[in-house]
């Protein structure tokens, strides 16, 4: 007994120790972010000043609320056309019988193999091609192309394991059609994938920068990680750390408001509402 508390007291040490190591960055960069703009000693003195001076000036710089409604707008728009695309070509696939099913499965775990950067050359060339440069459309086809290989490899083997094939049965044998059958059965059953997927899927798309970098160069369509940039010094002028860390935590006051009402959907993963639909 003596030796298996020894090593249950081993193993949370060592568990806290790893935990306050993983999360030291982000509590000096959540200090550095409460110092005035004029403090530069060392980052180690953690929460010795407080001050909230670098989140004001931070706030204005990046003209946050035109920022906060750009991210907003290309991660809303994004996630629901990718839901709306996953969900038809996932259940398509789960549903079809003989050898398409699986070919279409393999065909689009295909496209998980090859990322989006190394391809950015001809997307780009095909953005300015048609004319989309520019706006915020760039980015959501590129976002929800580059997130369909991976939702919908989720929610096909989601609904081959966990929506019964019996109830569409039952629903066709009761005069529903196809469409209906989809909405008003599969899709609340398939609410834990869906929101999975939106969360995945969705947080990447929000702190993205590298496709909102080349498509979006006017001022007034950046979102907030590329704000970021106006807080990166250069040759002349040095970077403001204190600012720059308190930007980092008003873009993430958003996402994490959305995840705490998110957690308990993610974290019940693939079981909960598999019955009561």
């Amino acid at each position: 007994m003596r030796k298996s508390v020894r090593k249950e007291i081993i193993i949370t040490i060592c568990l806290a120790l790893f935990f306050l190591l993983f999360l030291s960055p982000i509590i000096i960069a959540l200090s550095g972010s409460f110092r005035p703009l004029k403090d530069s000693s060392s980052y180690l003195n953690l929460f010795q000043n407080f001050s909230l001076e670098s989140y004001g000036l931070a706030f204005d710089k990046m003209n946050y609320f035109r920022s906060l409604k750009n991210s907003v707008l290309i991660t809303f728009i994004s996630a629901v056309l990718l839901l709306l695309f996953t969900s038809m070509a996932g259940y398509a696939i789960a549903r079809l019988r003989g050898k398409l099913g699986p070919f279409f499965q393999i065909f689009f775990l295909a496209g998980m193999i090859v990322s989006a950067q190394m391809s950015i050359i001809p997307m780009y060339r095909i953005v300015n091609g048609i004319g989309i440069g520019n706006t915020i459309a760039a980015p959501i086809a590129l976002y929800v192309t580059s997130a369909l290989p991976f939702s919908i490899f989720l929610y096909t083997n989601f609904i081959k394991s966990s929506v019964p094939y019996a109830l569409e049965e039952a629903a066709t044998i009761d005069g529903a059609g196809t469409i209906r059958t989809f909405g008003q059965i599969v899709i609340p059953l398939t609410k834990p994938a869906l929101t999975s997927i939106v969360i995945t899927q969705g947080v990447p798309i929000w702190n993205d920068f590298f496709f909102s970098m080349l498509f979006l160069s006017a001022p007034e369509k950046k979102t907030l990680p590329l704000t970021m940039l106006n807080f990166i010094g250069d040759m002349e002028n040095a970077t403001q750390w204190n600012m720059l860390f308190a930007a980092c935590f008003l873009s993430a006051i958003p996402i994490l408001i959305i995840y705490i009402f998110l957690q308990r959907y993610f974290v019940s993963g693939l079981t909960v509402g598999a019955v009561k639909g």
